[in-house]
Formats: C-alpha cells, structure tokens, sequence
C-alpha cells in the first residue's frame, strides 16, 4: 500500500479493491483408448469423426487377419491346385465341368482349405479341412463345420486353357485378397453402425429410467462405440487363428461372444453418461412466495383447503 496515497475519511467508501482474476475452466476434449465404459460414454459428446476414425482402425485390423488367412493357407492351396492338377483344356460347357477323366482326385489341402475333384461324386471324402471344395460334374460342393451347400454351376459356356487362366490368376491374386480382406472390414463397420442404431432404444430406455443425458445422436455414437471394444477382440480371434493358435471352433465362439461384450459394455456405457439436472427456478417467471404480511391476511388461503374464511366485511 503506498503511504502517500490519499486515505479515505470515515463514512467515505475506499477505492475499489483489484480481484484475482479467475481463468475460465475449459473441459477437457475426450480422448485416448476407448476400451473402458468412460471412454465409450466419451462418444456420446463428440462428433462423429472421432467414432469413424476408430471403427476405420479396428475394422483394419480385422480384414487385415482376414487378408492373413487368405494369403498364408487359402492361396498357396488354390496356386498348388492350379499349377500341379490344372488340365490343358478344361472349363464349364452348358453348366457341366470339363473334366479329362472320372477319377476322384485331391489338389492340394492344409488345415484351413481342401481343393478336390470328385466329376461323379463317387466316394465321400469326409472333411479333410476347415472349407473343403468339391468339384463335380454338374455342381460344387462348399463343406465346413456347419454342413454342406451345394451350388450348381452357371448355364453357360466358359471354356479354360492352362496357358491363359495361370497368367490371369498370378497377376490378379494379390487385389483378389486385398479386396476381400477390405470387403469383410467394411461388412463389420457396416455392422456395428446397424447394430448401434439398433441398441439406440435399449440405451434410451436405461438412460431415462437412470436420469441420465441422451438424445438419439449421442446415443447412436455411443451404441455404435460400445462395440470397438468386441471388434477388437473379435479381431485378434482372427489374427490368432491365422497364426494357428485357435481351431475354427474357437473362432467362431467369438462371433457371440464379441455381441455379448457389446451389449455389456453399451449397458455400462450408459450408467457413465452425466445426470440431467432438474432446475430450480421457477418456471412461470415470477416469484409468486408470499410475503409476511399477506401471509397474515385474511385473504390469504388456508393451510386447510376445506376450513371456510370469515370475512369481516361480508
């Protein structure tokens, strides 16, 4: 304080003293791994961009287990197949196989693919690998864990030569895959943005019941966001089947099994969104609290709707 200031006499206000400036507090922008119930709810207030960008990573890394099987176990079969057993001349004539002879015969095989040929479907061949390939003469068979489908081949002429069909698979193998492997994570996004739409209405329901914030965007992100989680795990199923460390039994148990972590992470998700807040102002805009004395008025109204007021004057 400076000592030859101006002191203010008694009953006189003094100069205003300066306050400490308060810096505004700026919420934090949601961020990070969203493998906790906290950071799916993070969804519910950000933009969409947020959600695509992780859906786009994880649905990478699925078709990128997809593009590992293909590439390490399904093509080296079919380029065996193709290289070792593929006749001079053969094709489809009027939807039948073109086929030099009638004896039953195994291309090539490992654990994850069989190729055969079998023109007169005379022995049963059993499952060899987890997607067998039967070639006969009037249809194919496709056999797995879950039964047998049998397609009839196309009423047309299509014939093959060695010469032509090895050059055209070599040269168009690779884009082949990649544009299966692109084609199943496009189907999973494609999924899990249906799937969010359709748990919107669970989410809704459990966010009214639990006075939680929500509207019909904020809960799609957050639905749909519920299931990167399970598309992770879903994904490395796929990887560690690629690497031989899972049957395909064991695959296919963590198709459920992701949908269930879904719906349990979409259930926690919902419980972490903020509490609506009930306002206490009055509605109607005016302050319509009594003041004592009309309190004490003989018109004011009665604790007791029933008691009759004595009015003096009438």
């Amino acid at each position: 304080m400076d000592p030859d200031a101006r002191q203010p006499e008694e009953g006189e206000p003094g100069p205003p003293q300066p306050s400490a400036e308060v810096p505004e507090e700026t919420p934090e922008a949601p961020s990070g791994f969203p493998f906790t119930p906290r950071g799916v709810a993070s969804f519910a207030r950000t933009g969409w961009g947020r959600l695509f960008t992780w859906q786009l990573v994880i649905a990478i890394a699925l078709g990128g287990g997809v593009l590992l099987v293909l590439g390490q176990h399904w093509a080296v079969v079919v380029d065996r197949a193709i290289e070792d057993h593929l006749p001079e001349q053969t094709g489809w004539r009027d939807g039948e196989l073109i086929w030099p002879d009638d004896e039953p015969k195994v291309f090539a095989r490992n654990l994850y693919l069989c190729v055969l040929v079998d023109p007169n479907a005379a022995a049963d061949h059993g499952q060899l690998a987890d997607v067998q390939i039967e070639l006969r003469r009037h249809s194919w068979v496709c056999r797995s864990v879950f039964g047998q489908v049998e397609f009839d081949y196309l009423q047309r002429d299509w014939p093959l030569t060695r010469e032509q069909f090895v050059p055209w698979w070599g040269s168009r193998r690779p884009f082949l895959l990649l544009g299966v492997g692109a084609g199943a994570g496009l189907v999973c996004l494609l999924g899990w943005l249906a799937l969010g739409f359709i748990a919107i209405w669970p989410a809704k329901t459990l966010a009214y019941y639990s006075d939680r914030e929500g509207g019909a965007g904020p809960l799609w992100r957050l639905a749909a966001a519920a299931f990167l989680p399970a598309g992770a795990l879903l994904a490395m199923g796929v990887l560690c089947y690629a690497l031989r460390l899972l049957p395909l039994m064991g695959l296919l148990v963590f198709v459920p099994l992701h949908l269930v972590l879904g719906l349990v992470y979409l259930f926690c998700s919902t419980l972490c969104l903020p509490k609506v807040e009930v306002a206490s102002e009055n509605p109607f805009g005016e302050d319509t609290a009594l003041t004592v004395a009309e309190a004490d008025s003989p018109a004011a109204e009665p604790a007791n709707p029933f008691e009759v007021v004595n009015d003096e004057d009438g």
